[in-house]
């Protein structure tokens, strides 16, 4: 794309643009605080791009920033706007970023749509060889009649979520009773489309993948061990209270040695296929049959030191100004931009 091509100019300003959450945890699975990034972590980005860059300006409101970004032309942007209930909220910041012909980091609009909508994800999936589970989207919950080629037990789950919104341990259904109970639920509380999968029994990765549009793509594959147990999330899900402080003790196994290389080929594949994307999560399960299944494509990377991304990297809180520089740089070369970085 032209953009990519042409000779691009970077001041050694970045715009931190960030909605971190405040207050209380969140008490329940239907708390949106969940999938917006937490002060402590938008903190710990801002003093990465510190220690790396000539200056840094941060925004928590996107009137401002897209008011003030006419002053910030030869800027590149870094986006941790998570938004709230609208189904594009992850494209705005990239969106506002291209209609000012601005740098950015990570994925473009159209990437991160596609991504939030779990249906189409599997269209990209499809396109790069790769299996996903049989599902059917509902818009109310009388279209579960439409549904009955699936076999139980299903997975319901909001189409356009991320972060275990509205996952519990009864999304996990074994009949349909309990399907339409909790897709009502679903509806009553999120007001959109809800999409039923089958439910993949199998050890749970994560590839992360780090790259632009010019160099050789990174790829690091793992996947938690939780409580000293690898297979602690084989026949359950990744639900709700999993993401909130807890009791439980989490490490990232290593399992990139569990995948073929036509697999991998096959991620890259997806990666490209997405345009400007920079980093991508591509989350799915390993069955006992060694079959590969993808359950969701990630743009919109969690950047925590405690988070997939950052461990799989091998980064922790000592080094992560080397990852958010390396974040920074990896874009920069997307762009063929000059590099005043410290």
């Amino acid at each position: 794309m032209d953009e990519f091509n042409r000779q691009r100019t970077w001041d050694g300003t970045v715009l931190l643009v960030a909605d971190p959450s405040t207050g209380d945890v969140p008490a329940t699975e239907f708390d949106r605080r969940i999938d917006r990034p937490l002060e402590g972590t938008v903190k710990m980005i801002y003093e990465g791009l510190k220690a790396s860059c000539d200056n840094v300006v941060q925004f928590s409101d996107l009137t401002a920033f897209t008011t003030a970004l006419e002053q910030y032309k030869d800027c590149l942007v870094f986006p941790y706007w998570f938004g709230e209930s609208s189904r594009s909220r992850h494209g705005l910041v990239p969106a506002i970023c291209e209609a000012n012909d601005v740098m950015f980091v990570g994925a473009d609009a159209y990437a991160k749509v596609v991504c939030n909508d779990k249906e189409l994800t599997k269209a990209i999936c499809k396109q790069s060889r790769l299996k996903t589970p049989n599902s059917a989207v509902l818009t109310s919950v009388q279209d579960i009649q439409y549904a009955n080629y699936l076999s139980l037990p299903v997975v319901v789950k909001p189409n356009y979520e991320g972060t275990s919104l509205g996952i519990t341990d009864r999304n996990l259904c074994n009949s349909w009773e309990a399907v339409s109970a909790v897709a009502a639920e679903l509806f009553e509380n999120l007001g959109q489309p809800v999409i039923l999968e089958e439910f993949i029994v199998g050890r749970e990765f994560s590839a992360c993948l780090l790259g632009n549009q010019h160099d050789q793509i990174a790829m690091e594959i793992g996947g938690w061990k939780i409580n000293g147990d690898s297979n602690f999330l084989n026949n359950r899900l990744n639900t709700f209270d999993l993401k909130m402080p807890s009791g439980y003790r989490f490490a990232f196994e290593d399992l990139k040695t569990s995948f073929q290389e036509e697999t991998v080929e096959a991620f890259i594949d997806c990666f490209h296929r997405l345009g400007k994307t920079e980093l991508l999560r591509i989350d799915g399960r390993i069955t006992k049959d060694n079959e590969i299944i993808i359950l969701e494509l990630t743009p919109d990377i969690y950047l925590g030191a405690d988070g997939e991304f950052c461990s799989a990297y091998g980064y922790d809180e000592k080094t992560f100004n080397n990852f958010i520089s390396r974040i920074v740089s990896n874009s920069i070369k997307g762009y063929k931009a000059s590099m005043p970085m410290r």
